[in-house]
């Protein structure tokens, strides 16, 4: 009898197929005391801190957590993890790379997925993509704001990169939690500050049908409104 016959994994719909990414608040502090329930935040330009890459301008700090439970990816060969981000049409963000704890000087300690740090790179598909989920359930994008997409990227940020299942796999393990935090600035250079605003997020893979959406506010309500 032989022993390479291979298992085929019959999925009844396509909404089956993609990678469960969930929102969560961070779980570690931030740099300059920002503690994990501090989302968004104005800073003015400040010395050279590696993961940052907006040092030298006034910028917004905005964060959050996610966590990709443990999943066994069926009907996924591989894939690239993405998320989009609302922000005014007068800035430009920039994705730093998804950190899981901090190191020397409160500077992040990188994920890693087959051997290297996840990094990101700009993605116009992805933002398009993203914007029809986001306006197909009724929701607008407001006047003076747009979507700006990303994709997991090779370590140059160059190149889209995708993940195979058995990578994924062996990164999620029992479940992965894990800060990733983006910088937007000013499009055009100026020392004006930027006033924190609520910044929408989409969590996606290039797998998936499917996009979860989630509001990051500058101050986080508690109690009857």
């Amino acid at each position: 009898m032989s022993t390479n016959a291979t298992t085929t994994v019959q999925l009844d719909s396509a909404y089956e197929k993609g990678v469960i990414i969930q929102p969560r608040l961070p779980f570690i502090n931030g740099i300059f005391d920002l503690g994990p329930n501090t989302l968004i935040a104005s800073h003015a330009p400040h010395e050279h801190i590696r993961e940052h890459l907006h040092d030298h301008l006034p910028h917004l700090h905005i964060r959050y957590g996610f966590e990709i439970p443990k999943q066994p990816l069926l009907g996924v060969n591989e894939t690239a993890l993405v998320v989009i981000m609302m922000i005014k049409v007068e800035h430009r963000v920039d994705c730093n790379p998804v950190f899981v704890a901090l190191g020397p000087h409160n500077e992040g300690v990188c994920l890693r997925i087959a051997d290297q740090d996840v990094h990101w790179v700009h993605n116009e598909d992805a933002a398009k993509n993203g914007t029809t989920h986001y306006e197909s359930t009724g929701r607008r994008v407001p006047k003076g704001f747009y979507f700006a997409g990303f994709s997991t990227a090779d370590p140059g940020e160059r190149n889209i990169h995708h993940y195979t299942r058995e990578s994924l796999l062996r990164a999620i393990g029992a479940g992965l939690r894990a800060d990733q935090h983006f910088q937007a600035t000013w499009r055009d250079p100026k020392e004006e500050p930027i006033e924190p605003y609520p910044v929408v997020i989409g969590l996606s893979d290039d797998t998936s049908p499917f996009f979860t959406f989630f509001e990051l506010r500058p101050t986080v309500a508690l109690g009857p409104s």
